[in-house]
C-alpha cells in the first residue's frame, strides 16, 4: 500500500515552536490514519483529512462493493479547465470522456449518470466545475437500487468543496474550423453569507453541408414475390442550435440544512434534417424521395431541493421537478417521379405524400425522497420517487389523431451496505410501479428490483467482486404511440399499444489488480432478458395487392449479451504520462417470435496523456462500437481526438483534431438481417473527418473562502412521447 502524503501548515501566528508542535503532531496523524487504512476497510472512507489547518492525503485508488474512490493529483487538476477535462485525464476503467464534444459515455452501451455531490448534474453543471475544488471522485461501477434506471452502467460522483464567497465565473468555447461545430458555456456564482446566486448558460451548434445516406435493399414478400430497390443519397444540410439557461439560489448552513432552487430553460432547434434520395429499381420509374424535418422543442422546468441533517447520522432529503415539454414537429415525406433532377422532379405534384406535423405538450411532476442512516459497520437507505405525466401529441396531415398518454410511476427503494467477515456486501430491493393509458388501452403492473453485490480483497492489492441483480424496463411513450410514420410506398413503421414490460437478469464478476505503476482488470458479464422489446418485420397487404413492410416493437422471446472485457492503465511516468488500454469481445443472441440471430464482436481502443510543465498531449483511439439488437447491427463512428494545450494560471488556449485520419469523412454502417428484408444502409458525413478545432477557456474568481452545500438528489424529464 502506498501513501501520498501532502502536509500544509497554516497559522494565523509567527510562533517557530508551535510550527514545529504542529508538524510534529500532523505527521504523528498521518501516520495513524494510514494505519488504520492498511488495517480497516470502512464504508465511508473520506480520502482527504481535516485536522484543523492540516490537510493529508491518502491512497489514489480504494476499491470498495460498489465504487472506486479516485483522489485526482493536482497535476490533474492544474492541466483541467472543468469536469470533463478532468475526468478525462484520470482514465476510469469502462468510461469514455470527450472533452471537445462534451460527452461522458460508457464502453458497455449502457448510460452513465454524473452527480456533483450526489445531486444529478446536467451538461452545464460539469462545464463549470472547477478542477481545483474537487476533492474526489468516486467511480460506482455497480450502481445500487438507489439508482431506480436498471440500464444503468455507471455513476460518477464528483466530491466538491466549494469555500468562495464573493464570485466566481467562467467563459469556454470550442469551436472547430472546417465545419459548423460549436460549444461554448459562461458561469457566474456570487456568494452572500449563506446563500449562493448562480447563473449558467450553454450554446451548442451543429451544422452539416455533405450529409447522404446510401442503401441497398431486397424485399421477400409471403406470395414470393421479391423487390431490389436502390436508394441513392443526395447531399443534405443538417444543422441545429441548442440554447440551455439555468438561474440558481442555494441556501446552507454547512452540515445542517440545504435549500436549493433552480429555474431551468432548455430549447432546441433543428430547421433541417433529412436525407433525399432517388430510388431505382427495375421495371420500375425512377422515384426522388424528399425527406424533410423540423423540430422546435422548449422545456422549462422548476426544480426545488431540501436536505436537513438529523442527530446520529441521519439524514432526509427530498426534490420536486415540474417539467413543461413543448414540441412543434413537421415531417415532410413525398415521393415524385424521378425528371432529370430533383429540383425539375419537385415542379410535378407528388406520386404519394406521406407528411404530417405535430403539436406536442406535455406535464409531469417527479417527487423524490430519501432517508439515510448511518450506523458503525452499516449504511441503510431507503426512499420512493413518484412520477406523473400527461401527454398530449395532436397529429394533423397524412396521420390524424390526438394522442393523449397518461403516466403513473412509483418507485420504492430499501438498501444495506455493510461488511460480514471478509466479505464487503450491497443488498437491496427495489419495487416498481407503473400504470400508463392511452383512452382506454394501458397496463397497471408491480416489478421488483432486487441487488446483491459482494466483494473482497484477496490481498492487498487484488480485489474481486460479484454481483447481480434483476431489474424491469417498460416500453418508452413514442413506442406506445399507435401513430404510423410512411417514408414510401414499401416502408413504414408503426407503435403498439399492447407492449408490456419486461425483466431483465444480469450477473458480472469483476477482477482489479493494482499496483503503484499499473492497474489492471477483467470483467466478465452475462444479460439475459426474456419477453424483451425488439423490432419485427411485419408484411402488410395493401389494397392494390401490393405489400408494404411494416416494422413495429414487440415483445419477442428473449435477448442475451455475453461480455469479457480487459482494462489496463499504466502510470509510466508519475504525473507526467499515463497510457489507458482497453479490449472487449461480445456475444449477442436475439430470438424473435419468428427469428433467430447470433453476433460477436471485437472493440479494442486506448488514451494517452502527456501533462509536461504548462503543456498538456493527449490522444486517443476508439473502433467503432457496434449495436447488435434484434435483426438489426449498426456502428458508430472511431473515436481518434489528437489535441495539445496550454494553460497559465486560470487561462487555457489548445488546438486539435477530431477524427484523425479521416480526410473523406465517415461512414456509418447499418444493416437488416430479415427473412422480410436485406438491407445495408452507409450514411456519410464529411464533414466528420480530420475536424480541426480551438479551444478557449478562461476561470476567474474574488473573495474570502465560504463553504457552500449542494444538493443530494436531481431529477429531470425530457421525453416527450413523439414518433
Amino acid at each position: 500500500m502506498r501513501l501520498r502524503t501532502k502536509i500544509r501548515i497554516r497559522h494565523k501566528t509567527a510562533l517557530r515552536m508551535k510550527r514545529h508542535r504542529i508538524i510534529t503532531t500532523a505527521l504523528a496523524a498521518a501516520m495513524t490514519v494510514a494505519a488504520a487504512h492498511a488495517q480497516t476497510d470502512t464504508l465511508k472512507v473520506d480520502t482527504t483529512y481535516n485536522l484543523g489547518e492540516v490537510m493529508v492525503n491518502g491512497m489514489r485508488v480504494i476499491s470498495k462493493v460498489d465504487r472506486q474512490i479516485l483522489l485526482p493529483t493536482s497535476t490533474m487538476k492544474k492541466h483541467s479547465s472543468n469536469g470533463y477535462d478532468l475526468l478525462s485525464k484520470m482514465t476510469l476503467n469502462g468510461i469514455m470522456t470527450d472533452p471537445i464534444k462534451q460527452e461522458i459515455k460508457s464502453l458497455k452501451g449502457g448510460s452513465v449518470q454524473v452527480r456533483i455531490n450526489d445531486v444529478k448534474a446536467n451538461q452545464q453543471d460539469i462545464t463549470a466545475l472547477r478542477p481545483d475544488e474537487v476533492v474526489r471522485v468516486e467511480y460506482i461501477d455497480n450502481p445500487g437500487v438507489r439508482y431506480s434506471d436498471g440500464s444503468m452502467d455507471a455513476v460518477i460522483n464528483f466530491v466538491v468543496k466549494r469555500r468562495y464567497a464573493g464570485y466566481v465565473g467562467g467563459l469556454g468555447t470550442m469551436q472547430a474550423f472546417t465545419t459548423g461545430f460549436n460549444n461554448s458555456n459562461a458561469y457566474f456564482k456570487y456568494n452572500y453569507k449563506k446563500s449562493e446566486f448562480s447563473i449558467y448558460y450553454n450554446f451548442s451548434y451543429r451544422g452539416y453541408d455533405e450529409r447522404k445516406v446510401d442503401s441497398e435493399n431486397t424485399y421477400f414478400f409471403p406470395d414470393g414475390t421479391q423487390r431490389q430497390r436502390q436508394y441513392l443519397g443526395y447531399n443534405s444540410n443538417f444543422m441545429y442550435p441548442f440554447n440551455t439557461v439555468q438561474l440558481g439560489y442555494n441556501l446552507a448552513e454547512p452540515d445542517k440544512y440545504t435549500l436549493n432552487i433552480s429555474l431551468n430553460y432548455n430549447q432546441y432547434n433543428n430547421p433541417n434534417s433529412g436525407s433525399n434520395q432517388l430510388a431505382k429499381e427495375t421495371s420500375m420509374p425512377d422515384l426522388y424521395l424528399y425527406n424533410k424535418s423540423k423540430n422546435k422543442m422548449y422545456t422549462p422546468s422548476l426544480d426545488i431541493y431540501w436536505s436537513l441533517n438529523l442527530p446520529k447520522k441521519q439524514n432526509i432529503t427530498a426534490n420536486v421537478v415540474g417539467t413543461y415539454i413543448g414540441t412543434d414537429y413537421k415531417y415532410m415525406s413525398r415521393n415524385y417521379l424521378f425528371n432529370q433532377s430533383p429540383e425539375q422532379s419537385m415542379q410535378a405534384d407528388p406520386v404519394n405524400d406521406y407528411s404530417y406535423s405535430t403539436t406536442g405538450r406535455k406535464y409531469s411532476l417527479i417527487s423524490e425522497a430519501i432517508y439515510t442512516k448511518e450506523f458503525k459497520n452499516k449504511v441503510f437507505s431507503a426512499g420512493g420517487e413518484y412520477t406523473v405525466s400527461h401527454t398530449d401529441n395532436d397529429y394533423t396531415g397524412a396521420v390524424n389523431t390526438d394522442a393523449i398518454l397518461n403516466s403513473d410511476n412509483l418507485y420504492l427503494f430499501a438498501q444495506l451496505q455493510g461488511k460480514l467477515g471478509i466479505f464487503n456486501y450491497q443488498v437491496g430491493l427495489g419495487a416498481n410501479y407503473l400504470a400508463i393509458h392511452q383512452g382506454d388501452i394501458g397496463f397497471n403492473k408491480w416489478t421488483l428490483r432486487p441487488q446483491l453485490s459482494l466483494s473482497t480483497k484477496i490481498t492487498d492489492n487484488l480485489f474481486v467482486r460479484y454481483s447481480g441483480r434483476i431489474s424491469q424496463r417498460s416500453p418508452s411513450l413514442s413506442q406506445l404511440s399507435d401513430v404510423r410514420n410512411q417514408s414510401d410506398e414499401l416502408n413504414a413503421s408503426d407503435g403498439n399499444t399492447g407492449l408490456k414490460p419486461y425483466t431483465g437478469y444480469s450477473n458480472s464478476l469483476m477482477l482489479s489488480w493494482n499496483r503503484p505503476l499499473f492497474n489492471f482488470q477483467l470483467y466478465g458479464s452475462w444479460y439475459y432478458a426474456p419477453d424483451i422489446i425488439m423490432t419485427s418485420y411485419i408484411p402488410e397487404l395493401q389494397d392494390d395487392g401490393t405489400y408494404l413492410l411494416i416494422s413495429k416493437p414487440e415483445n419477442q422471446k428473449s435477448f442475451s449479451q455475453k461480455s469479457l472485457t480487459a482494462y489496463f492503465t499504466l502510470h509510466a511516468i508519475k504525473d507526467i504520462l499515463n497510457i489507458s488500454l482497453y479490449g472487449d469481445y461480445s456475444n449477442y443472441n436475439s430470438r424473435g417470435l419468428d427469428y433467430s440471430h447470433n453476433y460477436r464482436s471485437w472493440r479494442w481502443g486506448g488514451y494517452a496523456n502527456l501533462m509536461l510543465g504548462r503543456w498538456n498531449v493527449s490522444a486517443s483511439f476508439y473502433t467503432a462500437p457496434k449495436s447488435y439488437f434484434a435483426e438489426s447491427m449498426s456502428t458508430g463512428e472511431n473515436q481518434s481526438n489528437f489535441s495539445v494545450s496550454y494553460k497559465y494560471k486560470d487561462l487555457k488556449v489548445g488546438l486539435g483534431v477530431l477524427l484523425l485520419g479521416y480526410a473523406q469523412g465517415f461512414d456509418y454502417v447499418g444493416k437488416t438481417d430479415s427473412k422480410y428484408l436485406q438491407s445495408t444502409t452507409h450514411t456519410y458525413i464529411k464533414d466528420n473527418g480530420n475536424m480541426i478545432y480551438l479551444t478557449l477557456s478562461y476561470n476567474f474568481s474574488h473573495g474570502r473562502k465560504y463553504q457552500t452545500e449542494r444538493k443530494k438528489l436531481n431529477n429531470s424529464d425530457n421525453d416527450n412521447g413523439i414518433r
